[in-house]
């Protein structure tokens, strides 16, 4: 049956039924994934269905609420804590149950895993998981990835479908009997090509204004990196870095744009500002903290890096890539599918700082290098990373498994 359900913004109280649309609920740990990465998803989804999004209660899914989105606030963990994982499954079950969604569709991968088996439970029609990239990596110790391939396999059994963002990652779940082959589709990633150009930041702001803000000189060299601070972002690595690259060049400013969360305390914090203190490296390192002008700050870059441990498609890459910037980046899934090796970028193992300062110094001392590699980074990135093209897949997917469970 077509139905469209009003939430009322408590899982305890009656709701209200109207004859419509098919259900879903897009479920993710934190409204900090749901604005960085799920908008554009949900926005569309929007146009066909009735979607709730399911988050823990933070500022950022306040300030959503207040933008109009449908959001219902469920504290789940991000990190495995078996009292409160079991205490997430049982509210999302209720809640489950008693909204009768149609379709819930799970991201991030704590609550990708309680979401689907809540969703199991409550006898969800269609069930389907993002892997943004799956947790387990060749980096981790041999017995804690094969618990977490267990738990893979585990929710593969859950869902009804699974989108991986990679294509790595696609290969990797088939290979694995994570999921049988013809429930599983790699859907890349994308962002608002439009948006992310070097014609639409000219068209609205000045780079001088910004580089202004942030104490830049006109003759500084830019090299940046976004993501939340965090250790297996390669903060260290890229500080390290950077004591070595300014050795040797004084006019480098380095960017961070990215804040830590409050289920993020991993202590990297209080480690950078001591090996930027010790190294003397406070004029040329700038925090900026969360920002909502990525494409103006990506402008004034001049190179972007991401020294991640584990990515699943990273859309910072691909943002980058659409305002022409050259990356160098880790040699990890996802990373090496978005970063040609000496065409858009360079590829650098992981922690391993001393490689990534060299390849920064070379593409500082080789301006032509730059905007050759800018160049074909914005040209691949037209040609795969188109936002539109990506969630037209999903959607494309979801009603044909609609259709199916009718």
């Amino acid at each position: 049956m077509l139905r469209q359900v009003t939430s009322t913004g408590d899982y305890n109280l009656p709701r209200v039924i109207i004859i419509g649309k098919y259900r879903v609920m897009q479920l993710c740990a934190v409204g900090f994934t749901v604005e960085k990465l799920l908008l554009p998803l949900i926005d569309e989804f929007n146009k066909h269905y009735d979607v709730t999004t399911v988050c823990s209660s933070d500022g950022v899914s306040q300030k959503l609420k207040n933008r109009g989105y449908k959001i219902e606030n469920i504290d789940i963990d991000r990190k495995i804590s078996p009292i409160k994982n079991l205490k997430s499954v049982f509210k999302l079950y209720r809640y489950i149950k008693r909204e009768k969604f149609d379709v819930v569709h799970v991201h991030t991968p704590v609550a990708g895993i309680l979401g689907r088996i809540a969703a199991k439970l409550a006898g969800v029609p269609v069930i389907i998981y993002t892997a943004h990239g799956f947790y387990f990596h060749d980096n981790m110790p041999a017995l804690k990835k094969k618990l977490f391939i267990l738990i893979e396999k585990i929710g593969g059994w859950l869902c009804d479908y699974i989108f991986t963002q990679s294509t790595e990652d696609y290969h990797t779940a088939v290979n694995m009997k994570i999921i049988d082959e013809n429930s599983i589709t790699a859907i890349g990633n994308g962002v608002d090509i439009e948006r992310f150009s070097a014609e639409s930041v000219n068209s609205k702001t000045s780079a001088d204004q910004i580089r202004d803000e942030l104490g830049i000189g006109s003759g500084d060299i830019v090299i940046g990196i976004i993501g939340r601070v965090v250790r297996e972002k390669g903060y260290v690595e890229w500080i390290m870095a950077a004591k070595e690259v300014l050795k040797k060049h004084k006019n480098i400013k380095f960017i961070a744009i990215g804040d830590t969360l409050e289920s993020d305390r991993d202590g990297v914090k209080s480690e950078l500002d001591r090996l930027i203190n010790e190294n003397g490296i406070n004029n040329n390192v700038i925090f900026t903290g969360s920002r909502s002008d990525i494409p103006e700050l990506l402008s004034i870059m001049d190179i972007f890096t991401l020294p991640s441990y584990r990515e699943g498609m990273p859309r910072s890459i691909i943002e980058a890539m659409c305002m022409a910037k050259p990356v160098v980046a880790t040699n990890i899934r996802g990373c090496r599918e978005e970063v040609v090796e000496g065409e858009t970028g360079f590829l650098v193992p992981v922690q391993d700082y001393g490689a990534l300062s060299e390849r920064l110094v070379y593409l500082i001392e080789n301006e032509a290098v730059r905007a050759s590699m800018g160049k074909k980074a914005r040209q691949k990135a037209e040609a795969e990373y188109d936002e539109k093209k990506v969630i037209k897949k999903q959607l494309d997917i979801v009603n044909s498994l609609i259709e199916k469970r009718k």
